[in-house]
């Protein structure tokens, strides 16, 4: 018998205690949740970032590379292609700066861009003009 009313006592102030726990855990999901709604998505931010380094390292070199003697990671092709390129990264980043892009955009746009240096290192400049 007082196994049961043991059982009584118990049970409920359990119950109360993890539904009083319940629902501040709630309040604070619901929080961060209406404190990050406006927030990029950091995994896109970090791709976009990056994607924007692999480009400049392919356009660019690496200079710590250079420095050093190394393979710079600059890609050979024709250097009127290489400025073309340069001017379109130069001209993506500034719109993207300025807000005129948004991040999922701004990550696309950089994508085609890689894609595009992956096909321009086998084409000469006439075929990238056309």
């Amino acid at each position: 018998m007082e196994d049961v009313l043991l059982l009584l006592i118990l049970a409920p102030t359990a119950l109360f205690l993890i539904l009083k726990f319940d629902t501040k855990q709630n309040r604070k999901i619901k929080k961060v949740l209406k404190d990050t709604h406006n927030i990029q998505p950091l995994f896109l931010m970090r791709a976009a970032e990056q994607k924007l380094k692999e480009l400049n390292t392919q356009l660019y070199g690496n200079i710590t590379l250079i420095a050093n003697g190394a393979p710079s990671g600059r890609i050979n092709i024709n250097e009127g292609a290489r400025q073309m390129l340069i001017s379109q990264l130069s001209k993506l980043t500034s719109n993207y700066n300025l807000g005129e892009l948004n991040l999922k955009e701004y990550n696309n746009k950089l994508s085609e861009m890689i894609q595009t240096i992956n096909q321009v290192k086998y084409l000469n400049f006439e075929q990238i003009n056309n």
